[in-house]
């Protein structure tokens, strides 16, 4: 079952909430599209709530006279029968489409529809005030289309009323412009100014047209949608010794119209809007301009739909057209749609829009005069037979992002009102590309009609001996026959081989699809009857971002770890616990340049070991207990134990306690992680057990700070574990075997932060750990420097600070052919094994093993599951070190990006003159830039600085959003913060870059 939100809609800009005055509506009720739910008052006035979503009333219900933000649920709507309530602690992201009315307002006055093309209209002027009475056939307003300047006639008798929208207001089709009541004293003055977005600006009483500025006089405050859409167009040049209103010379500047000579209808003379559209015939003035043969009989009037169609495919005479057929063998899709259960019409428009993604110019569309309307939006429009015989044309939106399921159940939706003509005008209106598929009624062959609007028509015609033809009608003002040839080869291609991009993002999907489909569909769950569709193995940031990306999506997730809570290493072994002690220690740290600033007095701070640990476990119990909440909250069925595989779609669980037991599996995700790694050395493994020899996983058991540490590694962790001990009061020996400790730190960043980092702790690099020995509280770890001296440091404990590697050999990966790369799980960019439906992702695959980096590459292969071909780039990947000062980066540094080819500059600037840190005393560090000199994009930030943790946010969306200096350097950066050292680097940057170039 599916349940939507029914939101409070928002009336106007000031408007925040509303309250609730009635319930029209009870849970189970039926409700159609366009029925009134509920009525509300706002800040305005009191508003039916009505909503374009078909199905039945559903609960919780909020209460009458309960106040609802804007944006919040009232109530839901679900497409089944008897449920009318959604389930405690469901989230619900789907809402059903709103409006609000006036209460009681009477009849509206609609927007009239003048094309299939048409989805609003500008309010051009009001014949008659609020107040005036109405007779059946009364012209009331003239409104500007898309097409031209039109009358509005009503239909009913009775009296004007507001709200009225204001001339210039954009009203979209089928939304009232006013309202007609059976009793003037039933009639308000209210008149409200509706912006280019349709969105209520102000309200205001009505006030009667000057004397000098009579009302029939067109003079909108905004301009049409095809005006304002194509930036602001200056208007033509007044006629010499003519009057022309502003908008009539801005619509003559739209559409190419030489005011010269042309006859106005205005007062006095004057040249209206409606005489400048008029130069440029619509679709109803073209085809009532062509001869009209007279037919015997008594003709009844067209429909409102029909005659639209008659004047769209009059119109479409004008486009100068030409056909290309290629014979299609449509079998092998056919039963790829069938297996996985939805429509062919549906697979061959998502095949339609994999092709054009390589041929985007099949999408666009000519528009008056000389001009082309690039669209990245797949909306097409699909042919379907009602049930009184006619054709009706209804639009799948959004066809390039959506996978085949969302687009199912869009369609299913669209051809039941469709067959019974009950589409909204949003419905129908603006396809960007047609398929005709007349085929199924054993047509051979045949053309179809473009429109105006579209520049292409796919016409698919009954399968023989060589194929179902399929034959594209394309518009040559925008296409030529091999825009058009080459699509229909491409499209052949994909539709002969849909295992490509229906079957598990397959390598034979990248050489179908062209490599501009980045997010084509890949759907790679496996259809089956499975106990779950998608079971995630590791509760870390990997595996539970995955895991609530699916079930955000309505995937069915089971995610199995080996402990109670969620959060794996980060939360219970890495960045939480060891940031809570980071805390405490830069507590004490900073204490000591208190008395610079001027604070005497707190220059001894003294540790509260059990305080500061009491602390830690509440941090890290607290968000356990909120994960797992929010885990289950989202109904992802969450399972301690080990999981291990048994074959490729069956995962064996072994509980804490009770029996082991299976569960099969259309899909899975590794997120396992990576245990802390031991070296070989002497000693080392033996003393794990003693508590002697401790690592990033097990140090967490400390009765008391150590006096005395020895660490093994200079990474990351062994840096931070040293400051961190350091300022609690421990002497720290820290031993690298290679030359340097901060290997994978920028080189100059580095260097800066060791020279720091010597002057606090003993740092040994180039050194040969030969043993560690001893016992707890007294430990003897010796070793040789580069020179081959050996020593000897006594210390309390030894951490071994030597990294983390993968450890996968109880998972059983070879029941199921998962390829390792070493001893990490060998994976592509989307996070896929070599096993098209298994997936691995974080610390388990190698690379960067951070918690942001394994959250991301869950929701990659979350993204990949759901049938987006998502990747992750290493090269717009981050990380701090939380020394002090915090060592960052993000991106590539120049070296990384020179041996990727890149011609990278960088610039930089010591923290030491900036303002706000040598107010604060923290002037140690620098900030470096780095841009592709070719394009100016900013392809890395690295920091060294007290507060990078903060600072790094910038970096990030600089270098994700692919920024270039230009627009850095244009940013405004308040002062004094140190945010402003980024406007000023990107300018320095600018400047060299300008100065060399005129070399």
């Amino acid at each position: 079952m599916n349940h939507y939100a029914i939101t409070m809609p928002q009336l106007s800009d000031t408007m925040t909430e509303g309250v609730v005055v009635t319930w029209e509506k009870q849970p189970g009720d039926r409700v159609e599209r366009g029925d009134i739910v509920a009525t509300v008052e706002t800040d305005k006035a009191i508003m039916d709530v009505e909503v374009f979503k078909a199905g039945y009333l559903a609960g919780p219900l909020a209460d009458v006279g309960a106040t609802i933000a804007v944006g919040a649920a009232l109530g839901y709507i679900t497409d089944t029968a008897g449920d009318v309530a959604i389930a405690d602690g469901e989230v619900v992201e789907a809402q059903a489409q709103t409006e609000m009315i006036p209460h009681h307002a009477g009849t509206p006055i609609v927007m009239p529809q003048l094309s299939d093309t048409m989805t609003e209209g500008v309010v051009v002027t009001w014949e008659i005030q609020p107040g005036d009475a109405i007779k059946r056939g009364d012209i009331v307003a003239t409104v500007e289309t898309d097409k031209a300047i039109m009358d509005v006639e009503v239909f009913q008798d009775g009296f004007l009323s507001g709200p009225i929208a204001d001339v210039g207001s954009v009203v979209e089709v089928g939304h009232p412009m006013g309202f007609i009541v059976d009793d003037a004293a039933k009639a308000n003055d209210t008149g409200v100014t509706i912006s280019a977005d349709h969105k209520v600006k102000d309200t205001h009483h009505v006030a009667p047209p000057s004397a000098d500025r009579p009302a029939h006089l067109p003079t909108p405050k905004a301009a049409p949608s095809q005006i304002s859409a194509s930036g602001n167009v200056p208007p033509v040049a007044r006629p010499s010794g003519r009057q022309a209103s502003p908008y009539a010379r801005k619509v003559a500047a739209q559409l190419g119209v030489n005011l010269t000579g042309l006859a106005g209808t205005g007062p006095s003379g004057v040249i209206v809007a409606a005489d400048v559209a008029r130069a440029r015939p619509s679709m109803a003035e073209v085809a009532h301009s062509l001869p009209q043969v007279d037919v015997p009989g008594q003709g009844r009037k067209m429909t409102s739909m029909e005659k639209a169609v008659s004047h769209a495919m009059t119109a479409s005479l004008t486009l100068p057209t030409f056909n290309v057929t290629v014979n299609i063998d449509t079998s092998a899709l056919t039963a790829a749609a069938k297996a996985k259960k939805v429509s062919v019409t549906v697979a061959i428009a998502k095949a339609c829009s994999v092709a054009m993604a390589k041929f985007p110019r099949m999408n666009w569309a000519y528009q008056p005069v000389d001009k082309l309307v690039e669209r990245a939006n797949h909306d097409f429009g699909v042919a379907v037979m009602s049930n009184d015989g006619g054709l009706v044309v209804p639009i799948l939106h959004g066809i390039e992002k959506k996978p085949l399921e969302a687009l199912q159940s869009d369609w299913t939706g669209l051809v039941e009102r469709a067959r019974v003509r009950k589409l909204a005008p949003a419905e129908y209106s603006n396809p960007t590309f047609t398929i005709s598929n007349m085929g199924m009624l054993g047509v051979s062959h045949f053309t179809a009609i473009p429109t105006p609007g579209i520049s292409a028509i796919l016409a698919i015609a009954a399968s023989g001996p060589q194929g179902t033809p399929f034959t594209i009608t394309g518009d040559h003002r925008v296409l030529n026959g091999a825009d058009v040839a080459l699509y229909l080869v491409t499209l052949k291609q994909i539709i002969e081989a849909p295992e490509s991009w229906l079957g598990a993002g397959s390598a034979a999907a990248e050489s179908v699809v062209p490599a501009a489909t980045t997010h084509a569909l890949v759907s790679p769950i496996p259809e089956g009857n499975w106990d779950v569709p998608v079971v995630i193995v590791g509760g870390g940031p990997g595996g539970e971002d995955c895991a609530r990306d699916l079930a955000d999506h309505g995937i069915k997730v089971m995610m199995v770890m080996n402990e109670p809570f969620p959060g794996g290493e980060c939360l219970w072994r890495g960045c939480i616990p060891s940031k809570a002690w980071r805390a405490a220690a830069d507590v004490i740290r900073n204490r000591a340049h208190d008395a610079e600033l001027g604070v005497d007095g707190t220059h001894t701070p003294t540790l509260n070991w059990a305080q500061a640990e009491k602390h830690r476990r509440w941090v890290q119990s607290s968000r356990g207990e909120m994960a797992l909440k929010a885990d289950k909250g989202m109904k992802i069925d969450v399972r301690e134990g080990f999981g291990e595989f048994v074959d490729a779609h069956t995962l064996k669980i072994t509980p804490v306690e009770g029996e082991p037991y299976t569960v099969s599996f259309g899909a899975a995700v590794i997120a396992t992680g990576a245990p802390a790694f031991v070296p070989p050395i002497p000693g080392a493994r033996e003393n794990l057990a003693t508590g002697g020899v401790v690592t990033s996983d097990t140090i967490w058991n400390l009765a008391t700070p150590p006096k005395k540490l020895g660490i093994v590694g200079g990474g990351v962790i062994g840096v931070e574990m040293a400051q961190i001990f350091r300022d609690f009061g421990t002497e720290v020996l820290m031993l690298e075997r290679h030359d340097r400790i901060l290997a994978e730190t920028e080189e100059e960043i580095a260097k800066h932060l060791i020279a720091l980092l010597e002057k606090e702790i003993t740092v040994v690099t180039s050194a040969a750990i030969n043993e560690v020995s001893g016992t707890a509280g007294a430990m003897k770890l010796r070793y040789a420097d580069k020179d081959g001296t050996e020593s000897t440091f006594e210390c309390d404990i030894v951490l071994m600070a030597t990294g983390k590697r993968p450890d996968t050999g109880k998972l059983n990966l070879d029941k199921v052919g998962v390829e390792l790369d070493g001893a990490a799980i060998k994976v592509n960019a989307r996070g896929q094994t070599s096993v098209p439906h298994i997936y691995a992702v974080g610390d388990v695959i190698g690379g960067h093993m951070l918690a942001h980096t394994a959250a991301t590459q869950g929701r990659v292969a979350a993204d990949n599951l759901l049938g987006h071909a998502s990747e992750y780039d290493q090269d717009k990947d981050c990380g701090v070190t939380f020394s002090r000062p915090q060592a960052g980066f993000v991106g590539l540094s120049v070296t990384q990006a020179k041996a990727k080819g890149i011609d990278a500059v960088e610039a930089k600037m010591p923290m030491s003159i900036d303002a706000k840190a040598m107010i604060t005393g923290e002037t140690e560090g620098m900030i470096k830039l780095v841009a592709d000199k070719a394009t100016g994009c900013i392809i890395g930030v690295h920091y060294l600085a007290d507060h990078t943790d903060t600072l790094i946010g910038i970096g990030v969306m600089m270098v994700a959003g692919e920024m270039t200096l230009t627009q850095v350097a244009k940013a405004i950066f308040p002062h004094p913060t140190q945010t402003e050292l980024f406007g000023e680097l990107a300018r320095r940057l600018l400047n060299r870059l300008r100065r060399t170039a005129k070399k």
